[in-house]
């Protein structure tokens, strides 16, 4: 028997890209003008325009491509997005520790330790990576007595990092991935995953750059009413703090609970918030 060695990883995205790069965007305001947005609307104005007001169907004209790893529990998360198409990582016809995004044989893994708190973090630690560790011996010395790969796979664990694939997805659908999973709520994993593409997105068409982000952000008012750790009550130790839910400051969004009772709302500081989603997004890729 080789080696069992079980390699920690993050949540990645690689080979991503916007088919016909940064004049893509070009495509929506081709649409939108055939559509009836008259030539005094100038283009780059135009392009914001139908992401602000929601017009989203011509956004479904500008495809993109990426490559993406996750972990095996979250990936059924990923495939809900339904307007995507993709190919993966088959565990029937690839031993795990094997694959073509692997520079070396290993067991790799997804684990959030570090967003355990201290006084738990050690023992919950090893608790997480015992159990992993066990499911994968499991898998491998079902291997070793040839049992085949698809049925020796039901010992593998969630935190297995083999929800691999190869996507695409337009637009329109990119961004309603993007405005559930920039959220605070999104599993951890998920926002890395978010973060990771909102970052390369706005790197190849810079002219969304302040548009896109949380439903609350891109909304003016958050549907999470109601939220109990996160939007009201005491907040949850291992979710992240909404920058965007106190009353008293100045890039304060309201739910639509909070909207409806009245809430006073001061005038909303874009630059400042802008400024705060992106500390959270940074953070969020870089796995932190």
């Amino acid at each position: 028997m080789n080696e069992l060695r079980i390699k920690v990883v993050k949540p990645g995205i690689w080979n991503f890209r916007v088919v016909d790069g940064r004049e893509a965007w070009r495509e929506v305001v081709y649409s939108a003008r055939m559509s009836g947005v008259p030539p005094q609307v100038k283009d780059r104005d135009c392009f914001r325009m139908m992401i602000e007001n929601d017009y989203s169907s011509s956004l479904e004209h500008i495809i993109i491509k990426f490559d993406l790893k996750m972990s095996k529990g979250n990936a059924p998360e990923f495939l809900e997005h339904r307007m995507v198409s993709h190919s993966g990582y088959s565990t029937r016809y690839i031993e795990v520790s094997k694959g073509i995004d692997k520079r070396e044989e290993a067991y790799e893994v997804i684990i959030p330790e570090h967003l355990l708190g201290e006084e738990i973090k050690n023992e919950s630690a090893a608790l997480l990576s015992d159990s992993i560790g066990e499911s994968i011996r499991a898998y491998r010395d079902l291997i070793d007595r040839e049992i085949p790969r698809e049925i020796a796979r039901y010992v593998l664990p969630f935190a297995q990092a083999v929800g691999v694939y190869h996507a695409t997805i337009n637009l329109r659908s990119l961004l309603n991935m993007l405005s559930l999973r920039l959220c605070v709520r999104s599993s951890p994993e998920f926002r890395c995953i978010a973060s990771q593409l909102y970052l390369k997105l706005m790197e190849e068409l810079p002219e969304m750059d302040g548009v896109v982000g949380c439903r609350g952000f891109m909304r003016g008012c958050c549907p999470e009413s109601r939220v109990t750790g996160v939007r009201k009550g005491k907040q949850h130790p291992l979710y992240p703090v909404c920058s965007f839910k106190f009353p008293e400051t100045d890039i304060y969004i309201p739910t639509i609970e909070e909207l409806r009772k009245g809430v006073e709302v001061k005038e909303f500081n874009r630059e400042k918030a802008l400024k705060a989603r992106e500390s959270l997004y940074r953070k969020w890729m870089n796995w932190e």
